[in-house]
């Protein structure tokens, strides 16, 4: 549970959580870690600390003024609450088996339905759930996790550290062949208690937010793992990996089989909504008035701001803009979070391989317009970005100051298409009709621009890539179903450019080796070599299997300007060693050694132009306050009002499923 004696330590390097190869994985992909963002303090209006409270219509935002949840015992004047469901979901079609990569479910729902050790705030500290506790010993090498002991699964049976541990286990055969192929290992101390062997030392503040994959029981995975443990080949492993990828576990199987552990239960299951009762049992059920939540499904954004307007629907995260005009609810919450949207390009295209036409792309993307177009369509403050630089504003001005900052190469919030030109027209290419030309002849055509089937995402592949190609970087914008884009940005690769997303509440998870959410996708060709027990930091230089990301084609160790600002690749040059300092960043605990490493890593994004930011991202949520408390963080009538204060919330369910919404009471 949480209390006032969990906190993330007195490390100099407080603030963030580092997304590791397993807890990628142990969500089913990277697709598992959309939209997980904070929110940071700050002058900027879109910069505000999450605030949770009910004021009156028309106001947004919250203040000390806020009520707060009413604990006093009145009655209620609902035990309901109505929500859509998310766009094009079905129950049938769910396959809630956690350890499958097509779940046709969203990542967050995981958290509805199930529960994880901990889950990191905006600031990257531990919010604890299931853990009660979580220590570091050994010299910062060994993980201790204690677990409340007043979780159960649905069917009544205790959640414990066998649950832990089984999870863990199988997601290591899952993806690295079992877990003598990891650098870790995992070890039940008693009932509650689990032991995380590492293989180095870890920065506390950083370690303990790190567990945040939701726990699947024993009782029901335990055949699978030793069907792993039966495997006497690489090839047998595979084939149970296989298996279990293609295992089913629906919504219906869940409730009958105990499989879940959440706040809510699902109990009703139908083509036109999906009702969930509240789990008495759970540790957090006295932290809401609600028994219920009716989950409509409702796939037509039309039909959806119908039912807004009617006052079907509670509460949201979509259709802002209606909910701005409407008499029915009020904006409650605005604030931004550690979450940019970003253009990521495949260097396997000819010219998307070349650094001038990346520039090129960067000069011509014009921030404050996009921004203004996905606050015209979606209702969102987003805040515009000034160049490229591989960190959000906030933590880039933490970790990187102005007067670095100053010197980087600015590409500008308004576009410069001269500028572009000029990039192109100096690296040899030349415009022929309306088509550019490399220095080889080769036409910039039929670019392939992938985009996930989210709105925000669609609005701005449909914004960008007119603009391209009327620029003369011809291309199809692809938008396929949500299988299909898995399948593509997954296994085939196939597509030349893709709007996806970075997670980045420190610069050990912006400048992660593990995704190209990150810096990219590197530590799959790269072997590091283990310490001798001797739990220091890891200083090594990893060895490679082949000099470029298997992913996006991207070189791991090239060349480039020590001087900071250099546009060209004279002078003075460095060596790019990504995976060894990010291994670095996430195992000092000196937050100077993190900042030396930022600015590195900062000026080779700007330099190199792998990846363009869109904007910083922001959320904001609405519901009926005149029906409903959503509880401010800055008042102490919600018991846990101090430690969520600055909660990660990435969608308006999260306030739900996490116990935060209450009726009023009568």
């Amino acid at each position: 549970m949480v209390n006032g004696n969990h906190r993330s330590g007195g490390d100099t390097d407080s603030d963030g959580n580092r997304v590791t190869r397993r807890q990628w994985l142990a969500f089913g992909g990277s697709a598992a870690l959309t939209g997980l963002a904070g929110c940071s303090g700050g002058d900027n209006p879109n910069e505000t600390d999450v605030t949770m409270t009910s004021n009156p219509a028309g106001t947004e935002g919250g203040d000390d003024s806020g009520t707060g949840t009413d604990q006093s015992g009145g009655t209620p004047v609902t035990t309901e609450l109505n929500m859509r469901a998310p766009v094009s979901w079905q129950p049938s079609q769910s396959n809630v088996n956690p350890f499958t990569d097509t779940k046709n479910t969203q990542y967050w729902m995981d958290y509805m339905w199930s529960e994880a050790p901990v889950y990191p705030n905006s600031r990257g500290e531990p919010i604890y759930w299931l853990a009660d506790e979580v220590e570091l010993k050994g010299g910062g090498c060994e993980v201790h996790i204690k677990l409340d002991e007043n979780y159960t699964w649905w069917d009544g049976t205790p959640v414990t550290a066998k649950d832990v541990r089984t999870t863990q286990l199988i997601s290591d055969y899952k993806t690295y062949l079992g877990p003598d192929e990891t650098s870790d290992s995992w070890e039940v101390v008693d009932e509650y208690t689990v032991k995380n062997v590492l293989s180095g030392p870890a920065n506390p503040s950083l370690q303990k937010s790190k567990y945040f994959s939701p726990i699947a029981k024993h009782d029901y995975f335990k055949s699978w793992l030793q069907k792993y443990e039966d495997a006497g080949s690489e090839s047998a492993i595979k084939q149970v990996t296989k298996d279990l990828q293609d295992h089913q576990i629906t919504l219906q199987d869940m409730k009958e089989k105990g499989l879940g552990c959440g706040l809510w239960k699902p109990t009703q299951l139908s083509p036109t909504k999906a009702v969930h009762e509240k789990y008495q049992d759970h540790p957090r059920a006295d932290w809401t008035n609600l028994e219920t939540f009716n989950w409509h499904l409702i796939s037509e954004k039309q039909k959806a701001i119908q039912a807004l307007k009617t006052g079907k629907l509670d509460m949201g995260d979509k259709t802002i803009t209606e909910a701005q005009s409407s008499d029915k609810v009020s904006v409650f919450n605005r604030f931004a979070t550690s979450n940019f949207v970003k253009l990521a390009m495949n260097w396997n295209n000819e010219h998307l391989a070349r650094r001038p036409v990346r520039r090129a792309m960067a000069y011509l993307l014009d921030h404050d317009e996009l921004v203004k177009v996905i606050r015209t369509t979606q209702g969102l403050r987003y805040k515009p970005r000034d160049t490229v630089n591989g960190l959000p504003a906030k933590q880039a001005d933490k970790w990187g100051g102005d007067s670095f900052q100053n010197n980087l190469i600015t590409y500008g919030r308004k576009a410069k298409p001269e500028k572009a030109k000029q990039v192109l027209q100096e690296a040899g290419y030349s415009k022929d009709g309306d088509v550019w030309v490399g220095p080889n002849g080769s036409k910039v055509e039929g670019l392939t621009y992938l985009t996930p089937p989210w709105n925000i995402y669609e609005t701005i592949g449909k914004y960008f890539s007119p603009k391209l190609e009327k620029f003369g970087f011809k291309n199809k914008l692809v938008i396929p179903s949500s299988s299909g884009f898995w399948k593509r940005w997954t296994d085939t690769h196939d597509f030349d450019m893709v709007n996806w997303f970075a997670t980045a509440s420190h610069p050990g998870s912006a400048f992660s080796t593990a995704s190209v959410a990150g810096l990219g996708k590197f530590d799959e060709v790269a072997t590091v070599k283990e310490t001798e027990g001797n739990c220091k930091v890891n200083r090594t230089t990893p060895e490679l299997d082949q000099p470029r990301s298997k992913k996006l084609n991207q070189p791991i160790r090239p060349k480039f300007p020590k001087q900071v600002g250099t546009k060209g690749t004279g002078g003075s040059q460095q060596t790019l060693y990504p995976v060894k300092w990010n291994n670095i960043m996430n195992q000092t605990q000196s937050s100077e050694e993190v900042k030396k490493l930022s600015k590195k890593l900062m000026w080779y994004m700007n330099w190199q132009v792998p990846h363009i930011g869109f904007y910083d991202e922001t959320r904001a949520y609405w519901g009926k306050t005149d029906k409903f408390d959503f509880p401010t963080s800055k008042v102490d009538d919600h018991p846990q009002a101090k430690q969520t204060k600055h909660e990660h919330l990435t969608n308006a369910m999260e306030f739900l499923v996490k116990g935060h919404v209450n009726a009023k009471t009568k």
